[in-house]
């Protein structure tokens, strides 16, 4: 019988959908559960269940068409019949409600799938949100530390309305031997700007910059700014130019007083710097007091390079995982370790052993 086929249907549709939801609630257990990039990989495989990733609302779409369609030939047939109209108008809006509810929503598989991917690149590059590096200090009062660190530079303080670092994660580079605690950063600066509309009245705009960047411990105070663009920087107002013509035409340097400004960008330096800040898109700056070095650009380092094609069952989302990338991530590393050697301070090393890197008073 016709309606027995689509009542078998029908419930294949729903068995279907039921597999994906526990697809869905195991993968989140996973991301909860994880301790290494590996231990979810392992996971995904083998699978052993149904694989899908992917909701099936064909029957759901069909049942709210055939409820829109019943509606209007009701109205257009039986419009002059109230009862009847009545009642069929019942039954579409039941089918057409019903039909509605039961559409599952592709945003919960994206949102596990954007979970499982936020946990992999954390353990993939070793650094966690919201938790500093070791920097031995104490770190109960985290918002207190990113205000700090935020009031201290004037990199941060590019908004004219309001500056905030929406987000934060920690972790350690290794350089040759050493290890330097690095604090990962998403700042935004806020400007709020009044512009007028046709008919002359007055409103505020507000305009939101985003940087990415990382604040790297343990690195001489030069104070010594580096941009690709000219900006001004309060607490650096001597702007320099160095022997090298290709250097200064590619970027802006500036400091506090000349006498410095050569003594710290020696030749070897500016040569380092022209070679591993050829993708910087903001700038470099080492603190005038603090032993930091804090590096901003516009590139996103927390971008994960997306996968090729929608990911519709586990095997391909194992596949997104294992072979996962922050490209901006990656290539900021390799330039900012590649680049401290050359400011390197051993005996500075040697002594943030037993000192605080940052005041805290």
């Amino acid at each position: 019988m016709p309606i027995e086929n689509l009542q078998e249907h029908w419930r294949l549709h729903r068995r279907m959908n039921k597999k994906v939801w526990n697809n869905v609630e195991r993968l989140r257990r996973i991301a909860l559960n994880a301790t290494s990039k590996q231990d979810i990989l392992d996971a995904l495989h083998p699978w052993r269940l149904s694989p899908l990733l992917t909701f099936n609302n064909t029957w759901s779409y069909i049942l709210l068409a055939l409820s829109v369609v019943l509606t209007g030939a009701a109205t257009f047939y039986f419009y002059q019949t109230g009862l009847w109209l009545l009642f069929l108008w019942i039954i579409g809006f039941t089918a057409g409600c019903y039909a509605y509810l039961s559409i599952e929503q592709p945003e919960y598989i994206e949102r596990v799938i954007q979970m499982l991917a936020h946990k992999t690149l954390q353990f993939q590059y070793d650094f966690k949100f919201n938790e500093f590096p070791p920097l031995g200090v104490d770190l109960n009062n985290p918002s207190y530390l990113l205000t700090l660190i935020k009031n201290q530079f004037d990199c941060f303080q590019q908004g004219r309305s309001d500056n905030e670092i929406i987000d934060f994660a920690g972790t350690t580079w290794q350089v040759n031997e050493d290890l330097y605690p690095v604090l990962l950063v998403h700042y935004i600066a806020i400007t709020e700007v009044t512009l007028s509309d046709k008919n002359g009245n007055e409103y505020t705009k507000q305009i939101e910059t985003q940087r990415w960047g990382a604040c790297v411990f343990n690195m001489p105070n030069l104070a010594v700014v580096i941009s690709n663009k000219n900006q001004n920087f309060p607490s650096y107002p001597v702007e320099w130019d160095s022997s090298d013509i290709g250097f200064n035409q590619q970027f802006y340097l500036a400091g506090q007083s000349e006498y410095e400004l050569a003594k710290s960008l020696t030749p070897q330096r500016i040569l380092a710097l022209a070679e591993h800040l050829q993708d910087m898109r903001g700038c470099l700056m080492f603190h005038h007091q603090l032993n930091i070095m804090c590096y901003l650009s516009e590139q996103n380092i927390f971008k994960i390079k997306p996968p090729k094609k929608a990911i519709t069952d586990i095997s391909q989302l194992r596949g997104f995982l294992r072979t996962l990338q922050a490209p901006h991530y990656e290539c900021m590393q390799k330039n900012l370790v590649a680049l401290i050697p050359y400011f390197q301070n051993k005996n500075l090393l040697d002594k943030s052993k037993d000192d605080k890197v940052i005041p805290l008073q």
